[in-house]
């Protein structure tokens, strides 16, 4: 999940910016995001970013094949976890975060 949360960034990312990865705990979840620097999400992709075969992307050479799955494979992972998938554009309109959302499970002994 998190190599395609990471790729699909860094195919989106304006050149030479970083990519930043973060993991917070929330009261009862932890929060995995992955954060670029480019456009923001298009309005048309609201609600669809993470379904089957759907891409963004911009400016693909034809001999590159891209099949949008990357970020419908975490959307699954993340459910099958019982937990979420969100994109949103970051506060500062220069970029996007993607999140998975967990649930905090405790270890039985």
């Amino acid at each position: 999940m998190l190599d395609k949360l990471c790729a699909n960034a860094r195919r989106v990312c304006r050149a030479g910016n970083p990519i930043e990865i973060t993991l917070e705990r929330e009261i009862a979840t932890v929060r995995l995001s992955v954060a670029n620097q480019g456009r923001p999400l298009p309005a048309t992709m609201q609600g669809r970013l993470f379904d089957s075969m759907v891409s963004v992307r911009e400016g693909r050479s034809a001999g590159e094949p891209h099949l949008g799955l990357g970020l419908y494979i975490v959307r699954l992972i993340a459910e099958f976890h019982g937990g979420r998938a969100i994109a949103a554009d970051r506060a500062d309109g220069q970029g996007v975060t993607v999140s998975v959302v967990l649930p905090l499970v405790r270890a039985v002994r």
